[in-house]
């Protein structure tokens, strides 16, 4: 999408506000022309930052490890870019620096929404409820896999379609050793899946 294309990463400074010759070094995300900012938690002196390249000057120790840090968060703030293009959601400075950050747990995907509420359910649960969890975990791995062609899904692009797709094969579901599920056992996955925590309202 090209829209989502336009990113732009700078490193930008501002003086402390108590009195030394130290900057505060931000890093500044800029996507469609709005901008997102976040501290990188480096001090450098004044005279030893290159307003033109955005970087620290000379070949101290301290300066060659900055840059080398500074590197690191541009190429990991492309990557956070690359990996939004992939969700196909539409893409913001602020969602960039969440995913660097990894603040956006509302843009997880489904089956990491599923494993979460298993493990953290199994000192909860019975052993018998459990298992139902994991037979419906299992139910929409195959359906994924079988009838959407896909590992996994994110959140974001889940709704009452994949929630009626989901239905229907399950009411064609026939595991190799048993029977498949009736209406009853139908039910039951829908009310299992529609249970976990932070399932979309649309």
């Amino acid at each position: 999408m090209l829209e989502n294309s336009r990113l732009s990463v700078v490193f930008i400074t501002r003086k402390l506000e108590r009195e030394t010759e130290n900057l505060m070094l931000y890093a500044r995300i800029t996507v469609d022309g709005k901008r997102a900012e976040f501290s990188i938690n480096r001090e450098l002196k004044a005279s030893l930052w290159d307003n033109r390249s955005k970087r620290g000057k000379g070949f101290s120790k301290y300066v060659i490890s900055l840059n080398k840090y500074l590197d690191q968060i541009f190429t990991g703030l492309h990557e956070a870019h690359r990996q939004l293009l992939q969700d196909d959601v539409d893409i913001t400075s602020a969602m960039i620096k969440a995913r660097y950050l990894g603040q956006d747990e509302r843009y997880k995907t489904l089956l990491d929404l599923i494993t979460y509420h298993n493990t953290s359910m199994q000192t909860v649960l019975r052993k018998g409820t459990m298992k139902n969890y994991y037979s419906t975990e299992r139910c929409i791995n195959e359906f994924l896999k079988e009838e959407k062609g896909i590992e996994d899904i994110p959140l974001k692009k889940l709704n009452y379609g994949f929630i009626v797709d989901f239905e229907q094969y399950i009411r064609k579901y026939k595991p190799a050793t048993r029977m498949g599920c009736a209406n009853n056992g139908t039910m039951k996955h829908m009310e299992r899946l529609k249970r976990c925590p932070d399932w979309p309202s649309n």
